[in-house]
């Protein structure tokens, strides 16, 4: 039992003494392991060269009670010579001169300069500008980031520089450049040279085209969220491209481009597949919308733009205006709407053939409409805010359009279709060799075809022709090119210095010179003129048909279906009467008739009835020159004197200052005289008027009488007053007086 209890007791002896030797070993052990740490974790001794090393570092610079930058490092090293320090982990933060500035420069290592102020960083430099207001609401969300390396940031301009590459980026946009200055009291970053920047495709949206921007320089203020390239700039986006001396972009809170602002000899070039358009202004604006996609293009200070057409074997259109504003449809990046101001001119090559159009106007608006698949967006519409002009030029002719409201209609691929004006019209064409010919009015239009010509012209609202001295009036007037005529209608009228004419409708046909008029036309000859055509009397002479054709000096004039002259007492009707002023002759054809005054003979005084004389014939042809007047075919003449019939008639008148009046008549040709009982037959009669006889010779002449009998002779005279005949023979004269039994 002892001895049981013995052993357990030295066993557990035994236990006891091994833990107290494993305690105590372990206590040796971790201090031994706790000395080992602590000489491996000291600091290495400090060099002879160092002056003092401290774990952070820090200084500011103030301007009153204002820090305008603290420049913070997690450990320096300051060396015994020179004032140099070694910086870690080296953070500047610039707050402004307002103390509104978050700008920050951050680094692993820089060298620092005691005495001269200046800190110099080899390695990777990050600069983030924000402002305190942005850091506090949203930090990260507005900062301009950029990466070089070797700056060097002097403390007491508040500048750093460096000459090395410079890459940044920011919320819509990112680039890069060679060599900046960043100002810290101005918040302005400069990218010395080499610049190349780009700009997100449509926002945050992803779509569209990116925009890419390059320059000899760049100077960004973040405060402002101005950016500006400088010489040479260069702009593109897909086949738009933009080349200037300095560009400024405005940014948005987001830094998304808002507006840009082309400055210095700004110049634009669009390329298309069939086309190359190219604009040079004084200034170019261009504003975006919050996705940054283009909604409007501003030019001003003087415009002037080229296309160039690939299809038309490189013909050139040119236009210039003092301003020109062009709206964007930012979905599909093409014009919606263009408006022009100030001196605006257009010019593009006539087609087909040589030649040119323009347009002239103080203000133009032309909207656009979207074209499918690859093709360009293409004019549907255009029209002038001010008085215009358009001009067509060609070889044989130049036609202008000129109006209050201006407005064109276009078809696809920018054909012309047509063009309209209001509130005042007028078109005036010039032909070789003739007048200009002018059109007023207050509404027209003109039509073009599919090859680009114009094919029609029409006018209406008080229509007013001009040709020369010619002018004319209508209520319509309708031009076709096709067959050179101009027809104007309701209540058409055309003067020239001697006539007026009248009728529902006038043409004119520019090939032949000829001037038609239908349905009823009226012409007066507006003063008599004793030398001209018309000088039977001393009033206006008139003239009515159904059909009027006329040359266009009017030196002959033809007017058909029931033709009727009148002036004074003279009528003159037949179914053709024409005028023709060079021969100064008048001519009458088919079923002539004739009303003519008779002189009063010798005694009668100007008291009493006067005698007209109304002649029936085929044709009349009367010589104003020498007033007289030929008419032929079955004529037929009476009067209260008498009456006549033959084949052939003469009148001869004469004139004293007042009315045209026959003096005399010769009928030729089976001639028949009635005088009241008497008839006398003859191959020639003539009447004398002055001495109120018929003188009959030819043939065999003969008087009959019913009661007293037949005379006959060689040559037979009876007179008026009385019934004396004279008859003439071989064997002399002898006079027969016969007088009528009353019964």
């Amino acid at each position: 039992m002892r001895s049981s209890v013995a052993t357990r007791y030295a066993r557990w002896s035994a236990t006891a003494a091994l833990l107290i030797v494993v305690l105590v070993a372990g206590v040796y052990g971790r201090r031994a392991w706790q000395r080992a740490h602590a000489q491996q974790a000291a600091p290495p001794a400090v060099p002879l060269s160092v002056k003092q090393q401290s774990q952070s570092f820090s200084f500011s610079k103030a301007a009153g009670d204002r820090t305008l930058f603290t420049v913070r490092a997690s450990r320096a090293t300051e060396f015994q010579e020179g004032g140099k320090s070694q910086l870690e982990d080296v953070w500047i933060t610039i707050y402004g001169n307002e103390g509104d500035r978050n700008d920050n420069l951050h680094t692993s290592k820089c060298d620092y300069n005691s005495s001269s102020g200046k800190i110099s960083c080899a390695g990777i430099v990050q600069i983030d500008l924000e402002s305190a207001e942005e850091a506090r609401r949203e930090p990260g969300q507005r900062v301009f980031h950029m990466d070089t390396s070797g700056i060097s940031f002097d403390r007491q301009s508040g500048e750093a520089r460096t000459d090395q590459a410079v890459t940044f980026r920011f919320p819509e946009g990112q680039g890069r450049g060679v060599g900046m200055v960043y100002k810290s009291d101005e918040a302005s970053v400069r990218v010395t040279r080499d610049v190349q920047l780009t700009f997100a495709p449509g926002g945050r949206k992803g779509s569209g085209q990116p925009v890419a921007l390059s320059g000899g320089g760049m100077d960004y203020r973040h405060e402002s969220g101005i950016l500006r390239l400088f010489n040479p700039v260069r702009v593109a986006q897909g086949p738009k491209e933009l080349s200037t001396g300095l560009l400024t972009l405005e940014l948005s809170l987001d830094l998304r481009a808002r507006r840009m602002t082309a400055t210095d000899k700004p110049q634009m070039v669009f390329r298309q597949p069939q086309s190359e358009s190219t604009i040079e202004a004084g200034r170019v604006i261009a504003e975006f919308t919050a996705d940054g996609s283009i909604q409007r293009v501003i030019a001003d200070g003087g415009v002037h733009g080229t296309r160039k057409s690939l299809a038309r074997g490189r013909s050139e259109d040119h236009f210039a205006a003092d301003r020109m504003e062009i709206e964007i449809d930012p979905q599909r990046g093409q014009p919606k709407l263009l408006e022009a101001t100030g001196n605006v001119k257009i010019e593009s090559p006539a087609v087909p053939g040589p030649g040119q159009r323009s347009l002239a106007t103080p203000a133009l608006r032309l909207y656009f409409t979207a074209a499918s698949g690859k093709r360009a967006a293409e004019v549907s519409r255009g029209e002038t805010l001010a008085p215009g002009m358009v001009e067509i030029q060609s070889p044989q002719e130049t036609t202008q359009i000129r109006g209050e409201r201006l407005a064109a209609e276009f078809g696809p691929r920018n054909h012309l279709r047509r063009i309209s004006g209001q509130q005042g019209v007028e078109m005036e064409r010039r032909l070789p060799g003739h007048a200009p010919q002018i059109t007023r009015s207050q509404e027209g239009t003109i039509e073009f075809g599919l090859k680009g010509e114009w094919t029609e012209a029409r006018q209406s609202g008080s229509l007013r022709f001009q040709e020369g001295e010619r002018n004319a009036r209508a209520d319509r007037g309708r031009y076709v090119r096709s067959s050179d005529t101009l027809t104007l209608s309701g209540s058409a009228a055309i003067a020239d210095a001697l006539t007026e004419t009248s009728a529902p409708t006038l043409v004119f046909d520019q090939r032949s010179g000829e001037i038609r008029g239908e349905e009823g036309v009226r012409t007066t000859y507006k003063r008599a003129d004793p030398g001209g055509i018309t000088n039977l009397a001393p009033q206006p002479a008139h003239l009515t048909a159904q059909h009027f054709v006329a040359t266009r000096d009017s030196a002959r004039a033809i007017y058909s279906g029931r033709a009727r002259m009148w002036q004074g007492d003279a009528v003159i009707e037949a179914d053709t009467i024409e005028l023709h002023r060079a021969e100064r002759l008048l001519l009458g054809r088919g079923n002539v008739s004739a009303l003519l005054p008779q002189a009063r003979p010798s005694g009668a005084g100007k008291s009493g009835e006067r005698t007209l004389w109304l002649a029936h014939a085929g044709r009349l042809a009367y010589r104003s020159a020498d007033g007289v007047a030929m008419l032929e075919e079955n004529v037929r003449a009476e009067s209260r004197v008498g009456r006549l019939e033959s084949r052939a008639l003469e009148l001869l008148l004469h004139s004293d200052g007042g009315p045209q009046e026959l003096t005399r008549a010769v009928a030729t040709g089976g001639v028949t005289v009635h005088q009241e009982e008497r008839r006398g037959t003859s191959e020639r009669a003539e009447y004398v008027v002055a001495d109120g006889k018929f003188v009959l010779s030819g043939g065999n002449p003969t008087i009959y009488d019913a009661e007293q009998g037949t005379t006959t002779g060689p040559q037979l005279t009876f007179f008026l007053a009385d019934d004396r005949i004279l008859v003439q023979s071989s064997e002399g004269t002898r006079t027969v007086t016969r007088h009528r039994i009353q019964k």
